[in-house]
């Protein structure tokens, strides 16, 4: 899964296999969820855990801590989350996403049927439900990720039965720990002499405070800068003090960010930013990664990348594997990737539906 507020997630919208046969629903409660609430975050956790690891068994998953976290914070993000309950029973779950200060007319979405609910409509209810909050808010474009490999050719019929259309695709990638050092060593040192004049700074935690307004101005501008397919996007508009909010809530939940940045006369122009989620897990999840277009060239994203892993091969040693997910279309990224030994994990979907105010709801 994605930075839920670096690129405003990655999303998931899973229907399981042959998920749009629908039957007969019976009363199905949909409220938001509580996350001062026990028994909302525990059955939450547990559908959504369930319904990764039915697709992806080593799944690399957020954390119950992630989920109060992001439904409690600070920063200036949408984050409705919305339970579907039948008999008292927590049987889907989904979330809208999206900013509150630019690109408001775009929202995210993640759904969740829990394995042993599929096939009954509750997935299809709980869709039809979101869109019409999402149209209460204004959102007109709903996005959403998906699984989309062989096995999981179930998720693009729910999602293509509900009007969603592939946008581009993606590949998620994996590099396994331990890091080969001198795969790292190798690759920094071919880059070095293009960015002469660059410091290359790794940072474990928070910011420091001198380079913050430069590294907020540069992540500003991820959204615009990946490639998104034909979808028209605004640079983001999230200040220092929107920063410092969003890592208030990654220290909530436990998280370490690993963050390497590339300097140009002390001002941020480059990073590669991870995040090392305490508890159980053992993956990495890696954000995202960009060089400002004025210092392209300079091979500054394979040298920002090489001291991220780096790092994390020092400091996190008992990871197993970091994730990342790139579209296919973004062909220097994905060379840099591969270069460091990433590999090809699976694929996803990012698909789209344009929905106009007052428009019916979804069918199913």
């Amino acid at each position: 899964m994605f930075d839920p507020r670096s690129t405003r997630r990655n999303i998931r919208l899973p229907g399981g296999p042959a998920a749009v046969t629908v039957n007969v629903v019976p009363d199905i409660v949909m409220r938001p969820l509580d996350p001062t609430s026990d028994a909302d975050m525990d059955g939450f956790q547990d559908v959504y855990a369930a319904s990764e690891l039915a697709e992806d068994p080593d799944a690399g998953l957020y954390s119950r801590e992630d989920g109060i976290a992001m439904m409690t914070s600070d920063t200036p993000e949408l984050f409705d989350a919305f339970g579907a309950f039948v008999d008292g029973e927590m049987v889907a779950e989904a979330i809208l996403m999206g900013s509150t200060k630019d690109n408001l007319e775009l929202a995210w979405m993640l759904l969740w049927v829990h394995p042993r609910q599929r096939r009954r409509g509750y997935g299809s209810h709980l869709l039809a439900h979101m869109e019409e909050h999402a149209r209460s808010l204004g959102r007109k474009v709903l996005r959403a990720h998906v699984r989309i490999g062989d096995a999981q050719h179930g998720n693009r019929l729910f999602a293509e039965h509900h009007g969603y259309l592939l946008s581009m695709s993606e590949i998620e990638r994996r590099l396994c720990f331990p890091i080969d050092l001198s795969r790292l060593d190798r690759l920094a040192a071919e880059a070095a002499p293009y960015h002469e004049g660059y410091e290359i700074r790794p940072v474990v935690g928070r910011i420091p405070d001198d380079l913050r307004a430069s590294y907020v101005d540069v992540r500003n501008l991820l959204l615009v800068e990946m490639p998104h397919g034909d979808l028209e996007l605004e640079v983001a508009r999230d200040t220092v003090e929107d920063f410092e909010a969003l890592e208030r809530e990654r220290t909530d939940a436990g998280r370490t960010a690993v963050t390497a940045l590339a300097l140009h006369d002390g001002t941020v122009v480059a990073y590669a930013d991870a995040s090392v989620p305490g508890g159980e897990s053992r993956h990495v999840d890696q954000y995202g990664t960009l060089v400002h277009p004025d210092h392209r060239g300079h091979r500054l994203g394979m040298a920002v990348k090489c001291a991220q892993l780096r790092t994390l091969a020092e400091r996190f040693s008992d990871r197993t594997y970091i994730q990342t997910s790139n579209a296919e279309v973004n062909a220097h990224m994905v060379a840099i990737n591969v270069a460091l030994g990433f590999e090809i994990h699976q694929v996803w979907g990012e698909f789209e539906k344009r929905i106009l105010a007052g428009a019916g709801s979804a069918g199913g």
